[in-house]
């Protein structure tokens, strides 16, 4: 494998193309900042723009390559909205609009922040600007010279003093008490004037200190050379010393020629005067040098915006394209979702994702709407299923009760009349008539079931108290099978409702019926059985559970179990639970077939939502109309 497969192989690995676009967009918010730190700190002019330069071509490859990604995914997008996929449309504009908001503003911020800066840059090389730097720099030099001015005129004024005097001073430098005086005297003339020191010496190769005042900085009269030979090729000129301290201004001149001797002479000037100057030269210095190179300056400024515009402009155009796939993608599903629930389809359900806003609520009442859909569905198919076995049962009824009265009675007469008269086997004549008796008397059972099924009258609402309706239905049960061990679970103690106490007495009834049956026929297997009817509330909806520890429903088809005729026992008539549906439906309620997560067997589940008294009254007219 090529070097050149790894890396594909590695891209491919980690998924690296969908995430350099992030990179990218982190990595240009990032050098835009990087950049105007470089600028800002750096002298574009100075001996560090080298370091400014590789910004400006990190810029730019990264600029580029924003650039290749953005057009590759607006390319993707257009071949999008040719094809007409559901959501193009939407995603474009909202692309468009979001390139629009992001460009338009930048255009602006671009040219406005050019010329202010242009006009900036001229208003920094205008006569003002440079007249201000030639007064502070004339300022600054008139200073020194007032200084040196003022010292020479000291310098002169000791000279004359002094000069006639020099032999003493030379005959006085091997008598310390002499040597005292002198610098006494020179302290007081220095303390007078104003001076900071005051040193005369004699030599001008080989300088030896003849005295000096009190305080005097102690010098390196070697380091005076140049400075001497000045005085000594020039007697009587001012020569002013560059001297390394920079509190004073110091001034030299030859006192005598005989004796070859020397006055120096040094004078306190503000050291924040002195910096200032400083600062002066150099603001007047780095002036001229911009000035010499102002076109530069101003190219390299507007480079630098345009190029930190750019990479800003590109990350915020792909953090648009990115917002608005977030916005596209879940309303381009509701798109495709609706146009299966318009084929029939309502099952399908939108995931909802953490984006917080208006399409998460969007998304979820669609989920609701479709559920509630199936649901009234459902209910539809299930109450045409109802009304038509109801119609089959009153039919079958009527049909098949008319000819049993007269079965019936024929029977009984013929057992009557002629069983005395019977002397071959009586026996059996009398158990084929009890039997045809007995088989009529069982068909008209099942014909009143079914008349009844089919004659279902509707609920008188009146109200109750389930805990007591529940606690009733449980003793008569608990009374006739007391091997069976029943319990009942409440959250309340009482819990008042308007509902119809018969016919929700006889849904109770059937429901723990058909677990008692289970748990009997199963007896058995079950070394203890039970059932356990519960009462309790979630989210303002009432629920009834009846659990038992039997085998439970089936599997399959597990909600055929609700429909009329429908059963799994070979004695059963299949209307029990569609009974209870019928009766659970008209008090808008529900019932759901599960596996009990606690015992183990059949759980079935009564669901009865809170109703105000606006809502039942409308309901009751609309039964009435």
């Amino acid at each position: 494998m090529t070097y050149y497969d790894r890396i594909l192989a590695i891209s491919r690995r980690y998924n690296l193309a969908s995430k350099l676009p992030y990179v990218l967009s982190v990595m240009a918010i990032v050098c835009g900042f990087m950049t105007y730190w470089a600028l800002t700190r750096d002298n574009p002019l100075g001996e560090k723009s080298r370091f400014i330069i590789f910004f400006i071509y990190l810029d730019l490859t990264i600029l580029l390559l924003l650039a290749v990604v953005i057009a590759r995914r607006l390319v993707e997008l257009w071949i999008e909205h040719r094809r007409g996929l559901k959501g193009s449309k939407l995603h474009v504009h909202i692309v468009a609009l979001f390139a629009f908001v992001s460009i338009t503003p930048a255009i602006f911020v671009a040219i406005f922040s050019a010329l202010f800066f242009n006009i900036g840059v001229d208003a920094w090389f205008g006569k003002p600007v440079q007249d201000a730097l030639q007064q502070a720099n004339v300022v600054a030099e008139s200073y020194l010279k007032e200084h040196k001015k003022s010292i020479g005129i000291d310098i002169e004024s000791l000279k004359r003093l002094y000069a006639p005097h020099m032999a003493y001073i030379i005959e006085s430098r091997e008598d310390s008490e002499k040597q005292e005086k002198i610098s006494e005297d020179l302290s007081n003339k220095a303390r007078d004037r104003g001076l900071a020191e005051i040193l005369i010496f004699e030599g001008h190769k080989n300088p030896r200190t003849l005295g000096r005042s009190y305080f005097t900085i102690s010098l390196m009269l070697e380091d005076l050379k140049e400075s001497l030979t000045k005085a000594h090729d020039k007697p009587g000129d001012l020569v002013i010393i560059d001297s390394t301290v920079k509190d004073r201004v110091r001034a030299l001149i030859m006192l005598d020629q005989t004796t070859n001797t020397y006055l120096l002479v040094g004078k306190f000037i503000d050291t924040n005067v002195l910096k200032h100057v400083d600062l002066t030269k150099s603001a007047i210095k780095d002036y001229a040098a911009l000035e010499n190179h102002r076109a530069d300056v101003q190219v390299t400024f507007v480079v630098f915006f345009s190029i930190v515009a750019l990479l800003l402009l590109m990350a915020a155009i792909w953090v648009g394209l990115i917002i608005a796939d977030l916005m596209v993608k879940p309303i381009t599903k509701l798109i495709e979702a609706a146009q299966a629930v318009a084929e029939g389809d309502l099952t399908i359900k939108l995931e909802t994702h953490a984006l917080n806003n208006e399409i998460d609520d969007l998304c979820r009442s669609f989920n609701r709407m479709t559920h509630q859909l199936l649901q009234q569905k459902q209910d539809l198919i299930l109450s045409e299923k109802k009304s038509t076995w109801a119609d089959m049962a009153r039919k079958i009824a009527h049909e098949i009760k008319n000819p049993l009265t007269p079965i019936q009675l024929s029977a009984e007469r013929l057992k009557r009349r002629y069983l005395k008269e019977i002397t071959t086997d009586p026996d059996t004549f009398k158990a084929c008539v009890d039997t045809i008796i007995r088989q009529v008397g069982s068909i008209g059972s099942l014909v009143n079931e079914f008349s009844n099924f089919a004659r279902m009258p509707e609920p008188k609402l009146e109200s109750i108290d389930w805990i007591e309706l529940c606690q009733q239905s449980l003793f008569l049960q608990s009374q006739a099978h007391p091997e069976i061990d029943l319990a009942f679970e409440s959250d309340f103690k009482t819990y008042s409702a308007m509902v119809d106490p018969l016919q929700m007495g006889q849904v109770l009834t059937n429901l723990l019926q058909n677990s008692i049956n289970a748990v009997v026929e199963n007896q058995n297997s079950l070394s203890n059985p039970k059932i356990r009817l519960r009462l309790y509330e979630e989210n303002s909806i009432l629920y009834i559970s009846i659990d038992d520890n039997g085998p439970g429903f089936p599997v399959h088809e597990r909600n055929k179990l609700l429909e009329p005729y429908y059963t799994t026992r070979e004695r059963g008539t299949g209307l029990g639970l569609a009974i209870v549906t019928k009766i659970v439906s008209d008090h808008y309620g529900r019932i759901e077939l599960e596996e009990s997560k606690n015992l183990g067997g059949a759980s079935v589940v009564l669901s009865f939502p809170k109703r105000d008294k606006k809502e039942k009254d409308a309901n009751e007219c609309h039964t009435i109309s």
